[in-house]
């Protein structure tokens, strides 16, 4: 894979549910827990940060902290992070974080969520093929779930 194909991920899935209740599943903290399968500390408000627990089994006791940046109901979730599993040992106030946006649209029989994260040609060279393989499988999996 050549190094200019390591900045964006993109991934689509239909869901038989209207809009807004996806976008409900995506923003409701019980929710998006249930769903993502992980344990929310915080709302999701635009301007806020929340931290995600993983509580699947491959992937148990992950943290990931999020910066919500937009939240246009019922049609748009974006927010930032530090692609992979935050290391305590490590200072990520010089990483540039990726961008997640969520964005749904009507189509026959439920919505259609296209979901993109950018970025990554920020991450340091170090970091970057890692993350990017593992979140390009993670969103793959998740939204599957």
């Amino acid at each position: 894979m050549m190094l200019t194909e390591l900045s964006r991920i993109d991934r689509t899935i239909e869901i038989k549910a209207p809009p807004d209740r996806v976008f409900r599943a995506l923003t409701d903290p019980v929710e998006i827990a249930r769903w993502f399968d992980v344990v929310i500390e915080g709302a999701f408000a635009a301007g806020r940060e929340v931290w995600m627990t993983s509580t699947h089994p491959d992937y148990s006791g992950m943290r990931f902290r999020v910066r919500v940046t937009e939240i246009t109901p019922p049609t748009r979730l974006v927010w930032q992070w530090h692609p992979g599993e935050v290391d305590p040992k490590v200072d990520y106030s010089r990483e540039p974080r990726t961008t997640v946006t969520f964005e749904l649209e009507p189509v026959a029989g439920g919505t259609k969520v296209n979901l993109s994260e950018t970025g990554f040609d920020a991450i340091a060279l170090a970091r970057r093929a890692k993350v990017f393989a593992d979140n390009s499988q993670g969103w793959a999996e998740v939204l599957g779930w």
